[in-house]
C-alpha cells in the first residue's frame, strides 16, 4: 500500500467516527502539519471522497456516506 492511500485512509477512519472536523482537528489527530494535511485534504475532495466547507476562517470537511470504505 502506498504512502498516499495509508494517509487517506487515516483520514477517512478520522472522519467516521467524528462527522465533520478541520483541518486542524484532522492534522492534530495525524501528527502532521497542517499545511500537508491540507494538501491531502483538498486532494480527496477534488477526487469526490470529501466535503470541503469554509466556516469563517477555517475549512471543515465531511465524509461523504458513498465513500465510507476506502482500500
Amino acid at each position: 500500500m502506498s504512502q498516499v492511500s495509508v494517509v487517506e485512509k487515516k483520514i477517512i477512519d478520522i472522519l467516521d467516527s467524528n462527522e465533520i472536523l478541520s483541518t486542524s482537528e484532522i492534522a492534530r489527530q495525524l501528527n502532521m502539519r497542517r499545511e500537508v494535511t491540507a494538501g491531502y485534504l483538498d486532494a480527496l475532495a477534488d477526487q469526490g471522497k470529501l466535503k470541503k466547507t469554509k466556516v469563517g476562517r477555517s475549512n471543515v470537511f465531511i465524509q461523504l456516506k458513498n465513500e465510507k470504505k476506502v482500500c
